[in-house]
């Protein structure tokens, strides 16, 4: 009798652990979400004209039939505009049956982009497939970007240099010689003496003006970080002719200089 019993109770064990290891099959609707994450992050390069990228979406299980679904802004809390600053390509599209998902394509225009951020969200729509309860928002953030190959060493010439130190001195120049452009990350390179000779011929001055870095933003150049005496400069009247790139610095302590640079191995981008 306790033989019996036990294969009993053996028995239910195996049927309980079996149910328990057996898949369970959902068999419900379809439902509408983004399938490849809820954000993105892209970059329109400067001289691209634009960047298209995927907004990619599926089904939680394959269509029974073709269905139109569509990709629209929440323009409530996008900063981006459709039509100025970006295009949705194909907007709606199908998803026939058998299938799991699909994606839309988004042009991002370089005339719209900015170096700041812009956000565009986005939602899913369709008429026959019911939005899933989650990954219903897709948060598309882009910005300009723009290559800045600066770095190298360039042949200077400095004129009217003048330091309001002491006797108020004025070096006519012009003063030569090279200066290098060190990169140090993205678009800003430091300068291995932002005088560009001048420091050299102002009584009591260290003989170079170090610390000073020039960013390249989208070719707007800009003096960044004060030098070692804690004077910070500005660039003004840039102009580029071909290898010669020439502009005037001035520093917060009241220094001034025209400079020109020379490229030895080709033009300078159009700087400004």
């Amino acid at each position: 009798m306790k033989k019996i019993a036990f294969l009993i109770f053996a028995s239910l064990i195996f049927l309980l652990n079996s149910c328990k290891d057996e898949a369970e099959v959902y068999d419900g609707q379809s439902y509408l979400h983004f399938n490849k994450g809820v954000t993105g992050d892209v970059a329109v390069t400067g001289g691209s004209g634009s960047n298209t990228v995927n907004v990619e979406f599926g089904t939680i299980t394959p269509a029974s039939g073709a269905s139109q679904v569509k990709l629209v802004v929440d323009t409530s809390v996008s900063t981006a505009v459709e039509g100025t600053d970006f295009q949705i390509v194909n907007q709606n599209t199908t998803v026939n049956a058998g299938e799991i998902g699909g994606k839309f394509q988004v042009k991002l225009l370089e005339s719209g982009a900015t170096l700041a951020p812009k956000l565009i969200v986005f939602k899913l729509q369709s008429s026959s497939i019911s939005n899933a309860t989650f990954d219903q928002t897709y948060i598309l953030t882009y910005k300009k970007v723009c290559p800045s190959a600066l770095a190298g060493t360039y042949q200077y010439s400095t004129v009217n240099a003048f330091t309001p130190d002491g006797a108020s001195t004025t070096v006519p120049g012009p003063l030569t010689g090279s200066v290098v452009f060190t990169q140090v990350s993205d678009g800003v390179y430091q300068i291995s003496d932002s005088s560009f000779g001048a420091f050299a011929k102002f009584p009591g001055y260290a003989p170079t003006s170090t610390g000073v870095r020039i960013q390249d933003l989208c070719n707007k150049l800009s003096f960044t970080t004060p030098n070692q005496y804690g004077d910070t400069f500005v660039i003004s009247n840039v102009v580029v002719v071909g290898n010669k790139l020439t502009f005037k610095w001035t520093t917060s302590y009241g220094e001034f200089g025209t400079t020109t640079l020379t490229k030895s191995n080709g033009n300078w981008p159009p700087l400004n």
